[in-house]
């Protein structure tokens, strides 16, 4: 096993990807490639969500690398749903993507979160795995009215009241990657439970904030439209443009507030 300090050693003499210590039959895959450290906006920052992965679930990890290598992900076949797809050392090299929509008064924040498969059974699911989680902020205060959750098709929405924050003043929409029974994985709220028994299941028994990268963060724009164009099979990757206002619309409260999932105003801040 990687000790923290170990990885900090490593990641300081090389941005080339580590060995991930697979199972021998999983050594044709590659590694996920290194994360990148670039640039969001406060307010994404400040309203990211804060991760638990369940024990039957991968870790995220980059999608790209700062070369412009894509993940290659992993294949689906085996009996685990975790094989070579949670190892220590992924925590400390994640990335998160981030876009925002803002108008009528309301910001819209998308977060994304690329995994390597997304297993359901021996043989069932899909190599590559995109969640995504919908923070919506209303601006006069920056008080967030409700957080959306990707599951499958669609997304679960909760208000302010609903939901578990990290900490009661300046916390974090606390959300979970997790086995939806038999199927395959998606994003659920977290729950009591979820801070009891020892806190969080993944390695560091903590809730996880990747480093964070904005739609205008990237270092060009043909290194993000690199990773928006890929095809990422089964998966689909919701903050790419033809695929941004859908999800919107998918993750919009009924009711509550006006808001144009199409349009982006003055507020909508650009690095």
């Amino acid at each position: 096993m990687f000790s923290r300090q170990n990885i900090l050693l490593a990641l300081s003499a090389s941005a080339l990807p580590l060995s991930w210590g697979l199972p021998s039959h999983l050594k044709r895959e590659n590694p996920p490639p290194g994360p990148i450290f670039l640039n969001a906006p406060a307010l994404d920052k400040r309203f990211a969500p804060a991760l638990d992965f369940d024990t039957d679930s991968c870790y995220n990890t980059p999608a790209i690398g700062p070369n412009g290598d894509l993940a290659t992900g992993l294949d689906i076949f085996g009996i685990s749903p975790t094989a070579g797809c949670r190892e220590e050392v992924m925590l400390e090299r994640c990335n998160v993507y981030s876009r925002q929509r803002c108008n009528n008064g309301y910001c819209a924040i998308m977060y994304a979160y690329y995994f390597q498969k997304d297993w359901a059974s021996p043989g069932f699911g899909h190599r590559h795995d995109w969640e995504h989680v919908v923070v919506w902020v209303r601006m006069s205060d920056q008080f967030v009215s409700h957080v959306a959750v990707s599951q499958h098709k669609g997304y679960q929405i909760k208000a302010n009241h609903e939901i578990s924050w990290t900490a009661p003043v300046d916390g974090h929409p606390a959300v979970v990657y997790h086995k939806d029974g038999g199927s395959t994985h998606a994003f659920r709220f977290a729950n009591g439970a979820d801070f009891g028994n020892g806190g969080p299941e993944n390695h560091w028994r903590q809730w996880i904030m990747g480093p964070l990268i904005g739609y205008f963060g990237w270092e060009s724009a043909e290194q993000r439209d690199r990773m928006f164009t890929n095809d990422w099979g089964s998966a689909s990757l919701a903050i790419k443009n033809e695929r941004f206002a859908e999800n919107l619309g998918k993750a919009l409260p009924a009711n509550a507030f006006a808001f144009d999932v199409n349009h982006d105003d003055d507020i909508t801040n650009r690095i």
